[in-house]
């Protein structure tokens, strides 16, 4: 029998179960631990009178909220098993994890929406505060707690399954490691179909603390993650290494009661390190890393004080878990550098529907028959005993902290009617493609917005007659890279004119060799972190102070160069004046 529990027994032994403490605030209110409590009952009941038992695979798919915190809490008290589904994910992506997952029910805004053609759908009340306490299901540690979806190496997402003993230690090794408590305060970034975000939502549940729940659309908004940290006594956030990057370019004096920042979901850089330094020396820095096909972080490490300009080691393993190298080999510099494979605890069950890919990725020791995975990461071991991460074996990368295999993204590009096609690639921190179709780009990327996520569509796109091929017949991508480090284009800073300057910087950050007037940024292929970068460029060349709300609304190249003539006009009449 294990030694371990259910991440519930931790939930309910919290100084602030069922007590009027503030439990979840979003930008509409704060909801506290009682009401958490009695709308996770409501969710637990209304399951079970939905025929749901322990063990069967409920998703939900809701946006980012405190009800959605309740119905996650719901799930695991009716002893089923949570999946998280992105509410805003393409619904033909979402299906086809479906069809591995084969949930017993829905949860959903509408109980119509077009999931409901081939599963139970079922919508929120709102008289689901009105609910008795009950009694949850008994949970045995082994059984399944959540299922985690992300991007598949086949062009198929995978759905991994993750046990409840194995989230009961990672959350009881987190709050000791990062001694949360009742007065702790989390600003909650990651989507909830992300394990990052089950990670923050209970560990702050399990030590009585509070989250600040950040929506889809304000996670990359940095002048309002400055306001919520300023105003709100924010004691530490989870974020990825690209993001905060951008976030430190905002930051200004806010961290008052900021006292740890995770950084997860991409390599950290030396860069980003010495800039945060340099504004929060007084903030403790972590650098957690784990694959989602185990149970959220595996290794970590307090990375506040490295130096030099090597990226920082990920660490040593948490706790009753193993981390090695599998198949090291001498590098260039002499490093023994290996697959890095994790055994222990913290591993994952595979992937449902999906026996091939778990065969292949989850393997037992041939000795002690225990399980290990292993992560397509490659890394070795420092002189200090410490994990440094140096790559990966797979054609996988993160953006903006999503995990994405480029197959899946060639697979939907190579599925748009008339792609004949495709090579993606990951150059200069994003997603470009060069592709052989007899469509437009703009008709490309709108089909593909009907097939993955926006995060997986590459920001540029650009057709050719052919792709280079290598000696042995397959893609070059060393030839491809070159194509678009070749395209790059020196700005004209001859001609200082507003439109000049704002067009070149488009072209600069889009990767694009012209833009019109009437371009709207998004749809040629910027995301939030390029309108971040946006605006920081223009700032710095014309010292003046933008209003990312207010430029949110002014998408088109010719009404950001208005807006931008406007406010260069109204600072030189207060100079004036």
């Amino acid at each position: 029998m294990s030694v371990f529990k259910s991440v519930l027994e931790l939930y309910r032994s919290s100084p602030s179960f069922l007590s009027e403490h503030p439990a979840i605030y979003t930008d509409s209110g704060v909801m506290s631990y009682r009401e958490l409590e009695y709308r996770a009952n409501a969710v637990r009941d209304l399951l079970s009178r939905q025929g749901v038992c322990p063990g069967e695979i409920v998703s939900v798919c809701l946006p980012k909220s405190a009800d959605a915190v309740a119905v996650m809490l719901g799930v695991i008290k009716a002893g089923a098993v949570y999946h998280p589904l992105n509410f805003d994910a393409p619904p033909e992506r979402n299906h086809r994890i479906l069809a591995d997952v084969q949930p017993k029910i829905i949860v959903h805004t509408d109980s119509t929406c077009c999931y409901a053609r081939h599963y139970p759908v079922i919508a929120l009340s709102a008289d689901l505060a009105h609910a008795n306490p009950g009694q949850d299901a008994l949970i045995n540690p082994e059984d399944a707690a959540y299922v985690v979806s992300t991007s598949g190496s086949t062009g198929h997402p995978n759905s991994v399954v993750i046990r409840h003993e194995s989230i009961e230690n990672y959350i009881t090794w987190k709050l000791a490691y990062y001694q949360f408590h009742a007065a702790s305060m989390k600003l909650q970034f990651a989507p909830l179909s992300f394990d990052s975000a089950i990670s923050d939502i209970l560990s702050m549940l399990c030590c009585g603390g509070a989250l600040y729940l950040v929506s889809a659309d304000k996670r990359a908004n940095c002048d309002y993650i400055i306001d919520v940290i300023g105003r709100y006594p924010i004691t530490s956030f989870a974020i990825v290494p690209s993001l905060y990057k951008r976030l430190l370019c905002f930051s200004g004096d806010v961290a008052h009661s900021l006292d740890t920042i995770t950084l997860a979901g991409e390599e950290v850089t030396a860069e980003v390190l010495a800039e945060h330094r340099r504004q929060f020396p007084a903030v403790r820095v972590v650098n957690e890393y784990g694959p989602c096909e185990c149970t959220i972080g595996v290794a970590a490490l307090d990375v506040t004080h490295h130096a030099g300009s090597e990226p920082p080691p990920i660490g040593r393993a948490i706790a009753n878990t193993h981390v090695f190298i599998r198949d090291a080999a001498p590098d260039a510099a002499g490093r023994y550098t290996g697959e890095i494979c994790i055994t222990g605890i913290s591993v994952g069950n595979g992937y449902l529907g999906r026996e091939p890919e778990t065969c292949l990725k989850f393997l037992r020791h041939p000795d002690t028959n225990a399980p290990y995975y292993c992560t397509g990461d490659l890394g070795y071991v420092n002189s200090a005993g410490e994990l440094v991460f140096a790559g990966r074996k797979e054609r996988t990368v993160k953006v903006a902290g999503n995990r994405v295999n480029l197959i899946e993204v060639e697979t939907a590009m190579n599925q748009v009617q008339g792609v004949s096609q495709s090579a993606v690639i990951f150059h200069e921190e994003r997603l470009k493609a060069l592709c052989v179709a007899d469509r437009t780009v703009a008709s490309i990327r709108h089909a593909l917005s009907e097939k993955i996520p926006d995060y997986m569509i590459p920001s540029v796109i650009q057709l050719s007659e052919t792709l280079p091929i290598s000696q042995n017949g397959k893609k070059d991508y060393h030839q491809i890279a070159d194509i678009f480090s070749q395209q790059a284009k020196q700005m004209d800073t001859t001609d200082f004119r507003v439109e000049n300057v704002v067009t070149q910087y488009w072209k600069k950050i889009l990767n694009v060799q012209s833009c019109e007037l009437t371009d709207n940024f998004f749809d040629i292929g910027g995301n939030s972190l390029l309108f971040i970068d946006l605006i920081m460029e223009i700032t710095k060349a014309f010292d003046i102070s933008i209003d990312l709300s207010q430029l949110l609304e002014k998408l088109t190249l010719q009404d950001q160069i208005s807006y931008i003539e406007n406010l260069i006009k109204d600072k030189s009449k207060e100079i004036n004046e």
